[in-house]
């Protein structure tokens, strides 16, 4: 969390007021037809752009971006260009933004789309995000080194944004390094305007 919630504050900060204004729509009007309440239906179902914005935080900039492990078995490992044999205890090795920002798979990779998972085609390219040690579709098992917890990841990463947009109708930032990755410093806050 200490590297993702300033990663998700510095691009949404980035994006500026068009998409903090859709963000702050989408979020109260989900809230007011639902009674003031926020439950797991609600963001699932009702806040597609920002389950869309975290998303695309952690695609741009996964939280933990190098990852590694020993193969169980012989494999072929196939990119877009190549196959690579990997023997049963090689060690291997994953910069998940090589993955994360592969212009064959995503329009405009190297920016920060923060309506790129919105909708149906935006579902499918879900499969694409590998933050977590596998597929964004898939989960954890005791058979893979997925991060068993993901969907809690997501979960808070959401409501970050979804109280960010309850409270601001927009902010404006100033970034700088840490040893964990971004430094942020909110520079102006603009309060709901109801």
């Amino acid at each position: 969390m200490k590297i993702l919630f300033p990663n998700i504050v510095k691009w949404l900060g980035r994006a500026g007021g068009r998409l903090h204004s859709r963000l702050a729509a989408e979020v109260r009007s989900a809230v007011r037809s639902n009674a003031g309440q926020i439950g797991m239906r609600v963001i699932e179902e009702e806040m597609p752009l920002v389950k869309s914005v975290v998303y695309e935080a952690l695609r741009i900039e996964p939280p933990v971006s190098m990852q590694y492990g020993k193969a169980k078995r012989d494999l072929l490992i196939r990119s877009h260009d190549a196959a690579f044999e990997v023997k049963t205890g090689e060690i291997l090795f994953g910069y998940q933004p090589f993955a994360t920002k592969d212009p064959r798979v995503f329009d405009r990779a190297e920016e920060f789309v923060g309506d790129r998972f919105v909708g149906e085609e935006g579902e499918r390219l879900l499969r694409h995000v590998v933050w977590s040690n596998g597929p964004e579709t898939e989960g954890p098992t005791v058979e893979n080194k997925q991060c068993a917890g993901k969907d809690f990841v997501v979960l808070v990463a959401r409501l970050l944004v979804i109280e960010l947009f309850l409270r601001y109708d927009s902010f404006e930032i100033e970034v700088g390094s840490s040893a964990l990755g971004s430094s942020v410093k909110l520079t102006s806050l603009k309060r709901a305007s109801l």
